[in-house]
């Protein structure tokens, strides 16, 4: 195989040179199938030569709208070699987030899967003929290699620009603190669009390691990617608290001896609690260590890390300890002034080093606004995280809150702004607020007031569906009010302690679960989503629940019918009525694979729900 010398510090120098050295090895395996290293080189060798035909160069951009898959490796390690930066788009969005993000990046090409049909940029093919040799691209460590779009408080997304010296030290840093071996596997199972899921593609690969890579939409289910772990045998998992909190829940102790490879998990995208580390502690000892990372996009993913112990879960309340800052990572405590503070003391906490993304792509007031003039250090640059926080004696740092309205739904940023300008592109709403609930702690909730206008007829439900049409799931509140007017201080500001207690909508009618299926369904949601009751065609979704209670839903129904329920039955039949046809179907299927003697055991204590 030709090998071509490449410049250090590219993001996929380290990915070739592996390819050179271990030729047969897995690189990536999945549902798909598998790719050795010498075959996922020459595949995207050979995507790379026709996204230069496109266009592609350095700080260009590639939309990458594809599940996960083998292919989803050569596309991403194809734009790298062309030159250019990958732009990952919610391939679950409402068409018009995934035009907004198109148009805001000016991709000259884009991947796609086919079932999205086309887009203004030209497709970029994955089925190019595969060669030895990549494409002379003349990228630098200073040049884009991915462009990832966060919520903004103008109702516009902005691009984070990241760089290839960046990432690629994030990477090394990964390695060197972690050692990953030849052929051990980490599982790839968060999103493209949530930055992590480039540690478990790249830093694997960078190694001789194999990206293990769970199904589409199974990243949503605990029990599946619980499997895979056991499957690929992983020895690497990530999550955001609230998705390990779903991990633990359906964990057994079946499972832990199951997961005999796994030696480390990461929580990385909303703050740790006390509760959860003991929770894992009490699952896993000492055998698997739990570390506690922050940071950002625009400082490269993460810029803190924390390995937890026993104090860390004997804590009452508060977060857990964010750690101390990683290789080429600084981080400083900064006053209303910009100015340092002494240890103790809280302020924003900001991040300098070589790990800052450029700039918010084509904003520059925005990227003004974050990442302003270091206060130590002529001529370099600090970034404004928003988050506020102190530095303790020993040089760690301590999360307080946040110091703006961003907040974080499920691990990913999102501005209230954003969701407050897009209420008020409804042309019969005259003004809106959005807020933050929990009806329990670590259930983050959103809940919009909405003031119509003058005639206005719209209705909590239409309001959603509104928003479902323009902003990712996520970012849809639960529960919306019509309000006659928002209450307001004297000094005409908003008085946010007055709004009424969030509610989630029902529909206007309401039709008494029927059949025994139905009614277990009906009693499980009511349970889970805090519903005095539930009708047979209720949404889900409508009323109040989302992913993270879908999952403990699906849970609850795999125990009361004693037989697999996937959790994209929920997604795909979101009704009590329309599960109950479906559960019944499950179960009928599974009865029918049974002998008369396993038959027959069902009426000795069997718990099938018939």
């Amino acid at each position: 195989m030709t090998h071509t010398t490449r410049t250090p510090g590219l993001l996929h120098r380290p990915v070739e040179e592996q390819a050179a050295r271990t030729p047969e090895a897995v690189a990536v395996e999945g549902a798909g199938g598998k790719l050795t290293y010498a075959d996922l080189d020459r595949r995207a060798n050979g995507v790379a030569h026709a996204l230069r035909e496109l266009g592609v160069g350095p700080d260009t951009r590639v939309a990458v709208l594809l599940d996960r898959s083998p292919g989803l490796a050569v596309a991403l390690l194809a734009v790298l070699k062309a030159g250019g930066a990958y732009v990952p788009v919610d391939v679950e969005a409402p068409r018009a987030r995934l035009e907004q993000i198109l148009d805001r990046s000016r991709a000259v090409a884009v991947f796609a899967e086919p079932r999205l049909g086309a887009f203004g940029p030209p497709p970029a093919p994955l089925d190019a003929e595969p060669t030895d040799l990549p494409p002379e691209a003349g990228v630098h460590p200073g040049n884009l290699c991915a462009v990832y779009y966060t919520s903004g408080t103008t109702g516009e997304p902005k691009g984070v620009a990241c760089t290839h010296e960046g990432w690629a030290a994030r990477m090394a840093w990964m390695q060197r603190g972690h050692g990953l071996g030849p052929g051990e596997a980490v599982l790839h199972k968060t999103t493209l669009t949530f930055d992590d899921s480039a540690v478990e593609v790249f830093w694997p690969l960078a190694v001789g390691g194999r990206v293990a890579m769970i199904g589409p939409g199974d990243h949503r289910d605990p029990r599946a990617i619980i499997e895979a772990a056991v499957a690929h045998e992983v020895v690497h998992l990530q999550f955001v608290p609230s998705v390990l909190e779903q991990f633990l829940d359906t964990l057994t102790s079946a499972d832990v001896d199951r997961l005999a490879a796994l030696r480390t998990v990461l929580s990385s995208g909303e703050a740790l609690r006390p509760e959860l580390v003991r929770r894992f502690r009490d699952r896993f000892g000492d055998a698997v260590l739990l570390e506690n990372t922050w940071g950002a996009t625009e400082a490269s993913i993460d810029s803190t890390r924390h390995v937890c112990v026993a104090a860390d879960g004997a804590a009452e309340g508060g977060a857990v300890c964010l750690g101390l800052p990683i290789d080429g990572n600084e981080i400083h405590v900064l006053g209303s002034d910009l100015a340092p503070v002494q240890p103790g003391e809280p302020g924003q906490l900001a991040i300098a080093g070589r790990s800052l993304a450029r700039c918010y792509l084509g904003d520059p007031r925005r990227t003004a606004a974050a990442f302003v003039p270091h206060p130590l250090h002529a001529g370099e640059r600090i970034y404004l995280t928003g988050d506020r926080g102190i530095e303790r004696p020993d040089g760690s740092f301590e999360y307080l809150d946040r110091l703006d309205r961003q907040v974080k739904i499920r691990g990913v940023r999102l501005e209230l702004e954003e969701v407050e300008t897009a209420l008020r592109r409804h042309p019969e709403v005259a003004d809106a607020v959005v807020t933050v609930w929990e009806p329990e702690p670590g259930d983050r909730r959103l809940a919009a007031y909405v003031v119509l206008a003058p005639a206005g007829e719209a209705t909590p439900e239409t309001l959603r569906v509104f928003l479902g049409g323009i902003l990712p799931a996520y970012a849809v509140p639960n529960a919306v009010a019509v309000l006659d007017a928002l209450p307001r201080l004297p000094n005409g500001k908003l008085d946010r302690r007055s709004l009424p207690a969030p509610a989630p909508g029902a529909p206007a009618g309401h039709t008494a679960p029927g059949s025994v299926t139905e009614q277990v369904i009906a009693e499980i949601w009511q349970d889970v989503l805090g519903l005095p009751r539930v009708g047979a065609h209720d949404d889900f979704f409508a009323v109040g629940g989302h992913s993270l209670l879908a999952t403990r839903v699906v849970n609850r129904m795999r125990h009361a019918f004693d037989t697999h329920v996937p959790l994209s039955l929920l997604f795909e039949h979101p009704t009590v009525a329309t599960q109950a046809e479906q559960v019944e179907r499950l179960v009928a299927t599974e009865i029918a694979a049974m002998d008369d003697d396993e038959v027959l055991s069902l009426g000795e204590g069997g718990t099938h729900v018939r």
